[in-house]
């Protein structure tokens, strides 16, 4: 009597993937902490493989940053890398399998954190019901890169966005809400980008 084993049978379905790891740098300094870091193929929307920045690298533990083949079609191809959603100056060549150092400059400065803006409307001014209170976005705290992945839309990636995935898992709709990269299917991928910017 045989028994089947599913991570076993998801490995097979996926050629061997390329770790790349290194420092990011923009022109004025290194990358602050928390700045996404993706693989593209070829210039493509999708991102293959996704990282946040730490001390000023990228893809060591626990970030790691594995460029992902299906049924090995990358092979041979550029990949590009794009931090906090702008082009590094470099790229690389897929090899399945292997594990690279690569250290990224980014041809911009740093981004800025802009100062808190004090609420315009005093508190009990507002006329009633209200209270003056003006309600911000609470994505805004979220970089770009992670606000893809917050689904539900509250500024947190959490167990709500994970249930959201679930409840979608293998679905091919385009634009749904939970494919987080793009890439017109629910899948390990989007599982591997809520894992990237988790922050409950």
């Amino acid at each position: 009597m045989g028994f089947f084993l599913p991570g076993l049978a998801f490995a097979q379905s996926l050629s061997l993937p390329h770790q790349f790891f290194g420092s990011v740098g923009f022109t004025n300094g290194a990358a602050p902490n928390g700045l996404a870091v993706e693989a593209r193929i070829s210039g493509s929307v999708s991102a293959v493989g996704s990282s946040v920045t730490a001390g000023g690298n990228y893809g060591y533990n626990p970030n790691l940053l594995f460029a992902l083949d299906n049924d090995g079609a990358f092979a041979g191809k550029t990949v590009e890398f794009y931090v906090d959603g702008v082009k590094a100056n470099e790229t690389a060549v897929f090899a399945n399998g292997n594990s690279s150092q690569l250290n990224l400059t980014v041809p911009v400065s740093l981004p800025t954190t802009p100062s808190p803006t004090p609420n315009p409307t005093p508190a009990g001014s507002g006329g009633g019901g209200g209270g003056g209170i003006i309600p911000t976005t609470p994505t805004a705290s979220l970089s770009a890169a992670a606000q893809k992945v917050d689904a539900n839309k509250d500024g947190k990636i959490d167990v709500l966005d994970f249930n959201i995935l679930m409840v979608n898992w293998g679905n091919a709709s385009v634009g749904n809400v939970a494919d987080f990269n793009g890439d017109n299917l629910v899948d390990i991928l989007d599982f591997n980008s809520l894992m990237v910017y988790w922050t409950v």
